[in-house]
């Protein structure tokens, strides 16, 4: 009987834990930037839609959908006559960005990344369009494989200079 129960404690422990939702580290708390005081999100990472049960690039990387969303932000024209506000991801240097998709205040956008380490970033623009932000960074967080590095190497923590 003892080792029905301990079989029963067991099997009943992963569901609980993935019945209360995605683990931290596939979510990622998006902070407000000077620009943007009283801004907050989160973008969530799920697994992309495969019929192979998991999206990967042809190289071998996982395909993730980020779910974005923001509040707290003001009227986009508040930015230098924004239009909209766009969700971005980059790689930690910031020499590589991919555009998510576009959202309002209190709104939402899916996109697709498949970068390792990334940083979802939201910032106001004149077209939901464009290879490359152009408006200030509203809100800002970073996923969790970007915290496994050094923090004077990282382009954000250390003035801009890219040489530490």
């Amino acid at each position: 009987m003892r080792r029905v129960a301990a079989y029963s404690a067991l099997v009943t422990l992963p569901i609980l834990v993935l019945g209360s939702g995605r683990p931290e580290m596939y979510r990622i708390p998006l902070e407000a930037t000077v620009d943007a005081p009283g801004a907050s999100g989160a973008a969530t990472l799920t697994r992309a839609a495969s019929v192979f049960g998991m999206a990967l690039t042809p190289d071998g990387h996982v395909v993730y959908d980020v779910h974005v969303v923001v509040h707290g932000l003001p009227a986009s024209s508040t930015y230098a006559g924004a239009t909209t506000y766009v969700a971005w991801a980059t790689v930690p240097d910031l020499s590589l960005a991919q555009r998510l998709g576009a959202l309002g205040p209190g709104d939402s956008t899916v996109g697709q990344v498949a970068w390792n380490k990334f940083i979802v970033l939201v910032t106001p623009e004149h077209a939901a369009t464009g290879a490359r932000w152009a408006g200030p960074i509203l809100v800002r967080g970073a996923s969790a494989s970007t915290w496994m590095q050094r923090f004077q190497s990282h382009v954000l923590n250390n003035g801009g200079n890219p040489q530490w």
